[in-house]
């Protein structure tokens, strides 16, 4: 918890510094993320899948999930890390520590295999959810 304090801390002395936002403006955007309809688990790991073709840190990770309307991690980022360490230990993920303290997930040759097979499948979303999360 505390390092999560230091890093609200830290944004906000460096990347959020310059931004200003009223709070008219901060209510009307938290009225429409609250509109959005609440992305499938299909779609959230889809969206996994695709934004590791990069290597990324789980804030990383996190931040553009939710960039692209996905609040499920919104208050509960532990479910995110429970995806990324499931991944890696079945064999979908590289992982890189570097920096202190920050880890990496990147997909490797076997994730990309199975992305791209969900993107080229018609149903391959079911078969996507069965192979990562059964077992």
């Amino acid at each position: 918890m505390e390092r999560l304090k230091q890093l609200k801390n830290a944004m906000r002395s460096t990347v959020l510094k310059d931004l200003n936002f009223t709070e008219g403006h901060k209510k009307t955007i938290r009225q429409q993320i609250r509109q959005l309809p609440e992305a499938t688990e299909e779609e959230l790991l889809l969206a996994v899948f695709q934004l590791l073709k990069q290597k990324r840190s789980g804030f990383e990770l996190s931040r553009l999930i939710r960039a692209r309307g996905i609040g499920k991690f919104e208050n509960d980022e532990g479910f995110l890390y429970m995806y990324l360490h499931k991944f890696e230990h079945k064999g979908y993920l590289n992982t890189y520590w570097e920096e202190p303290d920050v880890k990496y997930y990147q997909l490797n040759n076997k994730g990309m295999q199975l992305l791209k097979k969900l993107e080229i499948k018609s149903n391959g979303k079911g078969y996507f959810l069965k192979e990562i999360l059964e077992r």
